[in-house]
């Protein structure tokens, strides 16, 4: 996690360095988190080795703050739309019993369903993935309590 003091360097850095990679006016942060996203991988990767090296912090660190946090002020906040997705992932998991598959298929209807929205398809992701964790964890659960309730009969019987 970076520092708010970092924090504020990254944005110095980022746009310095945007600016010397594409030779573009960098005018708003908009413009600087697009021109970031054009750039190809190895781009990015070197861009987060040099800004780590210039604010004190590693590269998966500056590399997780664009991504998970610095990126997400020009997304809609996937929360607004909880419900909805939480449907839309039950009803594909209705059609198939790949978790993986049941996930794009969840949000390619999410897509359909709410073509204008302007969600980070990370976050988007996130969210499906937290639908399968307590899927399985609901179904693990029931499975540790016939165990244990198999075992606790064993027992008493035993003490008989």
């Amino acid at each position: 996690m970076l520092t708010r003091q970092q924090q504020q360097q990254f944005n110095q850095v980022l746009h310095m360095l945007i600016q010397q990679i594409t030779g573009k006016q960098i005018t708003s942060l908009q413009q600087l988190y697009e021109e970031t996203t054009k750039l190809e991988y190895a781009n990015r990767k070197g861009l987060w080795k040099q800004i780590a090296a210039q604010i004190g912090a590693t590269q998966l660190q500056v590399h997780d703050y664009f991504f998970n946090t610095w990126a997400l002020q020009f997304y809609e906040d996937v929360n607004i739309y909880r419900s909805h997705l939480k449907e839309i992932f039950q009803n594909a998991c209705l059609q198939t019993q790949n978790y993986k598959v049941a996930i794009q298929i969840s949000m390619q209807n999410f897509q359909k369903q709410f073509p204008n929205n302007k969600v980070n398809e990370r976050k988007l992701y996130q969210v499906l993935y937290q639908y399968v964790k307590v899927q399985v964890n609901v179904y693990l659960g029931v499975h540790k309590e016939s165990k244990k309730s198999k075992g606790v009969k064993q027992q008493l019987k035993g003490d008989m």
